[in-house]
Parts: structure tokens; sequence; C-alpha cells
């Protein structure tokens, strides 16, 4: 069997994959160009196997370079590194060895820092495979056509370890996300939560988050987790007992008069006598009540701007992370949340109230086309005041919160009157609107320029 490495050894009970079973893998995974020495080195160290010492294969790479020395030119030279000509073959050899063993040495330097056992696979092979294609999307290419050419990210590139360890924070990512998280995250996922998995499908699921966080998810992740700890943005929904003598539930207060000692629990008519009339008389004496639980969710409106400047950089993953944010609360059930985009006028509208709904909805803002023109934030900002205050007159929700996000500087026209009895948040993404933002917080809510 060839032996496509000598940077690594394999475990004595592990039998090194063919090119063929190689390139098998890479079309099944989708990744078509790979380096096969470095596919080798994972699935030996994958299989328990051991990065092996520069001295134990220098003689080897020596050997490679004076096979692949170019031949000289017609007067017997070579171009040094220094740009020097010269005819001392010996010394073009020292040159050449000493540079591929650099070379080899950042390579081993990113094998001892990856983790292997965190990236997605049923073998080594799999395993490998799925990390370079993550190699592949992160630092722009795992390999050339199934050959041993030298990669450009392991060449003159003493950043080796702290690329293994990116990649190793990335999968540490994955596995820290929670079921919301999740959901919104991948909401292709199937809505079939709680049902059993293979191995298979929880590879594929994590292979594909971890894609989508290299092509700019993670951005979601960290904004929503770091909105979570901002105390001005917490949600909670409302609980209220009202009496009801055809309730379902039954709660304990205070005797409010001398009438209700019908109705007191049987503790106090345990107690001695005289302590009893006290309680009575002080209104202390507890007494059974029929009640109805009436729950109200509180009320998210969120507007985000879509004109065409939003759709430049990471803009939109910021604004999806602000969004993930806030359906993170319809999905635990404490919140309902209207969404709409605007320009120089507020767009559809766009409602979610549970977890179904919260997927279809990031789903559909995160692909969203940004490519409006000029905005009216202030315009904007009082039509949905106006529909807000239609939605909490159906009773249905409480303690509306108005969420703002847009790149645009314009002149606000706004005052604290017209936003009365709803909190707003304001972030203004890659910009500034000091404006915007001081309306915001003066409400009780959260401003930030420059997210």
């Amino acid at each position: 069997m060839t032996q496509f490495t000598f940077r690594t050894s394999s475990s004595p009970t592990y039998i090194s994959p063919s090119a063929d079973e190689m390139r098998e893998m890479g079309e099944k995974l989708g990744l078509k160009k790979f380096s096969r020495d470095l596919v080798a080195d994972l699935c030996n160290l994958a299989s328990g196997g051991v990065v092996n010492p520069p001295s134990t294969y220098r003689n080897e790479v020596q050997r490679k370079v004076e096979d692949k020395l170019p031949a000289p030119n017609d007067k017997g030279q070579w171009k040094s590194k220094a740009g020097k000509w010269t005819a001392d073959r010996q010394m073009m050899i020292v040159e050449g060895t000493e540079k591929a063993m650099r070379y080899h040495q950042n390579v081993c330097d990113f094998l001892q820092a990856v983790e292997l056992d965190k990236f997605p696979g049923n073998s080594p092979l799999e395993k490998a495979m799925n990390l370079l294609k993550l190699l592949s999307k992160k630092n722009g290419a795992a390999g050339g056509d199934e050959g041993e050419e030298p990669l450009p990210i392991f060449t003159d590139n003493d950043q080796s370890e702290e690329i293994g360890e990116s990649l190793n924070q990335l999968m540490d990512d994955i596995d820290s996300l929670s079921s919301d998280e999740k959901q919104l995250l991948d909401p292709e996922e199937s809505d079939s939560e709680g049902e059993s998995k293979g191995d298979g499908d929880d590879n594929l699921r994590k292979m594909k988050l971890a894609e989508d966080f290299l092509r700019g998810k993670e951005m979601m992740l960290e904004i929503s987790r770091n909105l979570d700890r901002l105390t001005r943005m917490q949600v909670r929904k409302s609980k209220k007992q009202e009496p009801d003598p055809a309730g379902d539930s039954v709660r304990n207060r205070p005797m409010k008069h001398l009438d209700e000692m019908h109705r007191m629990v049987k503790p106090e008519w345990a107690l001695p006598s005289a302590y009893r009339t006290y309680r009575m008389v002080t209104k202390a004496a507890q007494v059974r009540e029929r009640v109805t639980t009436i729950e109200k969710k509180q009320l998210l409106y969120v507007i985000i701007d879509c004109s065409g400047s939003m759709g430049q950089g990471k803009r939109i993953f910021k604004a999806g992370g602000i969004l993930m944010n806030r359906l993170k609360a319809v999905i635990e059930g404490e919140a309902e949340l209207y969404v709409r985009l605007f320009d120089t006028n507020l767009k559809d509208e766009h409602h979610a109230s549970s977890s179904s709904e919260a997927k279809e909805l990031i789903r559909h803002f995160t692909e969203k086309n940004y490519s409006g023109g000029s905005t009216d934030i202030s315009a904007c900002v009082r039509a949905a005041q106006e529909r807000i205050n239609e939605i909490v007159a159906q009773g249905s929700t409480y303690r509306p919160e108005l969420v703002i996000i847009t790149d645009g500087d314009d002149k606000i026209n706004l005052t604290l009157h017209e936003l009365k009895g709803t909190k707003a948040h304001a972030f203004v993404v890659e910009c500034a609107n000091k404006a915007l933002t001081d309306l915001a917080i003066s409400t009780g809510g959260v401003g930030i320029n420059k997210m």
C-alpha cells in the first residue's frame, strides 16, 4: 500500500485509507480537492497515531528536494533564496531542505493543535475529510487535485496552531448551541424535535451549521448571546390571577372582611379561639378563593432597514443576530413578535407566536434581498408605534418594545411622548446615529452605535 505521509505514524492496528477510499469519501462529502498526505496525517492521528519528530524524516525531505531540484541555467547556475546566482548545487539542496522542513513543521504544528474528536464523522477518514472541508472554506484551500504540493496556508505561515485552534473553537461553538439557537440558526431542520436521529443526521447537521458559521452566521450567535446579557432587553410574560367563582384554580389570600369567615382555610380553625378571633379582626386570617389565571405575552415589534447598504459586508448577519435574540423569547413562549422591513415606509408585516413561525420568520429575513432606497426612520417609527398601540389594545400582549435596526444616519425628529408606553431599542449597524440611540435610551431601552 502506498505510504502517503512520513510526518505521522498510525496506530499498529490501523490501516490507512487508499487513494480510492479518499476520493470516494471526498465525493460523498463534496470535497473535490484535497492533499492526500494531509488526509493520511489526520487519519493516522484520529486512529490513535502520533506526530513523528523532524529527525525521522529529514533525510526523506532532502531526497525529495534533490529529486525536484531544477536543472541549472546554461551557465550551470541556480538562483538562491537571496536572489544571487550560484553554481553550488549542495547549497541549493540545503536551502531547499530547510524551506521544506519549515513547511512540514508548520503542518505538524497544525496537526498537534487540532482536536479531531471534535469533528463529525463515524471513521477517521470521514473526520479528516470533514475537517479539511471546513479548512478549505475558512482558509481558501484544502489542497490541490489530490496532490502533495505544499498547501498555501502552511507555506511561510507561523499561524498554523492558531488555524487549528480556531477550527476547534468553531466546533465548540456548535456543540454549545441550545435547542432554541439550533432552531433559529438551522431553520431548514425538521420541526420534529425530540425524535431519535442517527449519527449520520447529527453529523450532517453539525457540518451544515459549521459551514454556515464560516459564511457569517457565527456573528448572529455572538450578537444574540451578547444581547442576552443586557438586563434592559430581558423578556417575560405576565401571569395575573383574577377572582372568578368558576375559576379552575384556588389560592389563599388574607381575609378582607368578616363576612368571609366561612371561607377560612382549615388551619385557621385549628388555632385557639382567642388567637383565631385576633387574626380575623386584624384581617390576617387566610381564606380560599377561586381564580382564573390570565397570561399575557410581551409584545416585541421589530423594524429592519432594507436599504441597499444593509446588504453590504456582514450587516445582514448583524441584523439577523438581533432578530434571532428576540425570536428566542418567542420560542420560549415569553413573547409575540412582529417584524417589518422599512425604507421610506414600512413594508409587509410578519408575525411569530410559535416555534415554527419563528423558524420560518428567521429564514425569510436572513435570505431577504436588501435593495431598497433611502430611509425615513422617524416616519417609520411613528407608523410602527401606531400599529403597536392597535395590537396592545387587543388585550393579549403587554409591555411593548420596539426594536429599530438600521445603518442610516437620518435626522431624527421624534419625541419621547410619541413613544409613550413603549420601550425602544436602537441598533445602528456599522454607522452612528446618536439622536436615535439617545432616544432609545431615554425610553429605558438599549441604544448601540457602530454595531
